[in-house]
């Protein structure tokens, strides 16, 4: 029988980016989004972590769905900028969430940095929660730069200001934005697509599913890949309290990543 697991996203991009990868490594899964069930107040993303907010969100929907429930959390690290926006990139003009306003402020700041300096990161981070409390988190990054304007229509958030370094130019040698890729091709490199595929092997033993052949991953040959996530931002009484069959989660998991991510190298043409 088919079974079924949350992505605790509104976000029908996000739902239909993880269907797709799930449905190309054969997995026996149905993955419903937050439209599929009833609704809940969105939590709030009060850690300075991708790990604690995505774990947030996670928790919030395995207790409102009962279900084994993924979640992730993401953003852009711009070393001119400190690596910020970081943990508020979907909010960085304010808490509207727009992409464009978002993505033309990043610009305004870094206007006057040379081009050699503009190296950034795209990081995400996968979390996964299952109904006995056992936590799990996977991370992934895309390094790359930023360009002094925005190319190309197929991506969402700051995609079409972000040059990935781990790409294949086109017929005129010319490097792309996400925004330009095509989506196999983004998935194939991006770091969501990272963190997802490092989470599908973990998500598969859980539920007593084969993993299948092309997401078989030694431990530690990805960032985060089957390792248990920090301990819980509250008590775990205090979110636990809310599910009455279900006991605590063992305490003692990872700790956050440090601040700070790694630096990129600088691709060699500017679209």
């Amino acid at each position: 029988m088919t079974q079924r697991v949350l992505l605790a996203t509104g976000n029908t991009k996000k739902l239909t980016e993880l269907r797709r990868i799930i449905a190309d490594n054969d997995l026996d899964l149905e993955v419903v989004g937050l439209r599929d069930i009833d609704p809940y107040p969105d939590p709030v993303e009060s850690e300075w972590t991708f790990e604690g907010n995505a774990l947030i969100k996670a928790r919030e929907g395995m207790i409102h769905s009962g279900l084994p429930s993924l979640a992730d959390d993401s953003g852009l690290c711009v070393d001119a900028l400190g690596g910020m926006p970081g943990v508020r990139s979907s909010r960085w003009n304010g808490p509207e969430q727009e992409d464009i306003a978002n993505l033309e402020l990043v610009l305004r700041q870094i206007e006057d940095v040379p081009r050699g300096r503009r190296q950034a990161q795209f990081v995400a981070v996968m979390a996964l929660v299952m109904p006995d409390g056992r936590e799990f988190t996977t991370r992934g990054e895309m390094t790359g730069h930023l360009t002094n304007r925005s190319k190309g229509s197929r991506g969402f958030g700051y995609d079409p200001i972000f040059v990935p370094d781990e790409q294949v130019p086109d017929a005129d040698g010319r490097l792309r934005t996400s925004a330009e890729m095509t989506a196999d091709e983004k998935d194939a490199i991006s770091h969501r697509g990272r963190a997802v595929r490092a989470i599908l092997p973990i998500l598969a033993r859980e539920l007593g599913l084969p993993v299948p052949e092309g997401l078989r991953v030694e431990p530690g040959a990805l960032p985060g890949a089957d390792r248990e996530g920090p301990e819980p931002t509250l008590p775990a009484s205090e979110w636990t309290a809310q599910i009455p069959v279900i006991g605590r989660p063992e305490q003692g998991g990872a700790k956050p990543a440090p601040p700070g991510v790694p630096s990129s190298g600088v691709t060699p043409l500017e679209p």
